[in-house]
């Protein structure tokens, strides 16, 4: 008897096998969930589950103890409908339960396996939440906002409402700690990622999406569902970044930032169901301790600009001067200078613009009038436009300007990364500057 259990079993799962994105008339399961979430001894627990047919079908739940022999209950129609339910019967402490269901109509659909353990103590999966999405580089980011690590064991992933990451018991996030998937797309770029942490479908940058989070028992903790993304501005679509979650909750778009917190965006993601469309915040007045001297080169004689904050910077009324002050402020920021977000504003000399050195279609308020060298003394100091000092670079013996000292020719004196600690680079106008750099001499 127990071979032809086992037998009609293996033809059942066969079946379901074979059938994949089933069509009219399909069989679909989902919603499987349990009761009660924390399992005490001997106390029965009723799965349940949402199943849709064009033909009737027959639902039975499988399930082991302890990795024993299969069971199998015929599930019932409950009152709801296409909502199906069958009893596991209570077992003892420790005991470790595993269960899926097949649904039997003119064509086989099978669940997701799950598990509970009797007498575990309840995990709060609450904390977790979906924290990063990038359909660019293909990237799911979660997060545990908890004081403890957290096994996920059993925790899955689906989107589109298709079931596409389930973890094991390997699979463990620390506290305030995150966790990165990768899609299948992608795997071959990421050779250092296990196979426990790569999930089975793509991920869009231009598309309507939805990416939903589960307990193992199929409770959702949280849901990304971009149901109108032509709400959002053309020039964002496809995103240029991530969907990324500010501190206030709301998700924006933002600079990716894989396995690490996430930077605060500016512009809303809007077109969520259920979300909110937040304004970015606008402050009473310009934020300038967000604003640095980022790159300065005596070659091609420019200087960057670089802001660190969230919300773009008017410059209006901050200037430069330069070694002793004698000759006052060398530039003045006019109204029209605003740095962007995470952004840059490149100035060149007087020197290279009459020389048509400088980048085509150079405009003339971001134009410095005086020289720069890359083997001399030199003092280049920021300020606010009520005259404090926002940032300065001095390299060479004070009060001694103009001074000739080492030549470090073409390259830049380049805060790395941006707005980091100055070194010696390769110079990078109006984009990104290195990680790392070397010494400057005399600096």
């Amino acid at each position: 008897m127990k071979k032809i259990l086992f037998a009609a079993l293996a033809l059942i799962v066969a079946m379901a096998s074979c059938v994949k994105d089933p069509q009219y008339p399909g069989v679909t399961i989902s919603d499987v969930t349990y009761t009660p979430k924390a399992v005490q001894a001997d106390v029965p627990v009723t799965v349940t589950a949402t199943i849709t047919s064009f033909s009737e079908v027959k639902a039975t739940l499988y399930y082991t103890v302890d990795d024993g022999k299969i069971n199998e209950v015929g599930m019932d129609p409950a009152a709801e409908k296409n909502v199906f339910s069958a009893v596991i019967p209570g077992q003892p402490n420790d005991a470790k339960v595993n269960f899926h269901i097949v649904a039997q109509g003119e064509l086989v659909a099978t669940s997701a396996e799950m598990e509970y353990v009797v007498g575990a103590v309840a995990i709060d999966y609450s904390v977790l939440q979906l924290n990063e999405l990038n359909g660019n580089d293909k990237f799911i980011e979660i997060f545990n906002n908890g004081t403890e690590d957290l096994n996920l064991n059993g925790v899955f992933i689906e989107k589109d409402a298709e079931q596409n990451w389930v973890a094991d018991n390997t699979v463990t996030i620390p506290a305030g700690g995150y966790l990165l998937l990768y899609s299948e797309d992608v795997a071959a770029d990421h050779s250092e990622v296990p196979a426990t942490l790569i999930f089975h479908s793509g991920l869009s940058a231009k598309k309507n999406v939805r990416i939903q989070l589960f307990t193992p028992a199929g409770e959702s903790i949280d849901d990304f569902n971009l149901v109108a993304i032509d709400q959002n501005d053309p020039s964002m679509i496809p995103a240029p970044a991530s969907y990324s979650r500010n501190a206030d909750g709301n998700w924006y778009y933002a600079d990716a930032t894989p396995g690490a917190a996430n930077v605060d965006g500016v512009t809303p993601l809007l077109g969520l169901e259920g979300g909110e469309t937040p304004e970015p915040p606008t402050p009473d007045e310009p934020d300038y301790t967000n604003l640095v001297l980022n790159e300065l080169n005596g070659d091609t004689k420019f200087i960057e600009f670089y802001n660190k904050g969230d919300l773009d910077l008017s410059m209006e009324g901050m200037y430069i001067m330069k070694d002793d002050y004698v000759a006052g402020a060398t530039w003045t920021a006019d109204a029209s200078v605003v740095v962007p977000a995470h952004g840059y504003v490149l100035l060149y000399s007087e020197d290279v613009v009459a020389e048509g050195q400088a980048q085509v279609g150079y405009s003339e308020n971001l134009v410095f009038h005086s020289g720069f060298s890359g083997k001399k003394t030199v003092r280049i100091t920021l300020f606010m436009p009520d005259g404090t000092v926002r940032d300065e670079y001095t390299r060479g013996s004070t009060g001694e300007w103009g001074q000739n000292i080492t030549n470090v020719g073409a390259q830049s004196f380049a805060r790395t990364p941006d707005g980091g600690d100055w070194k010696l680079a390769d110079p990078t106008p109006g984009e990104a500057n290195p990680a790392t750099g070397d010494d400057i001499p005399q600096e």
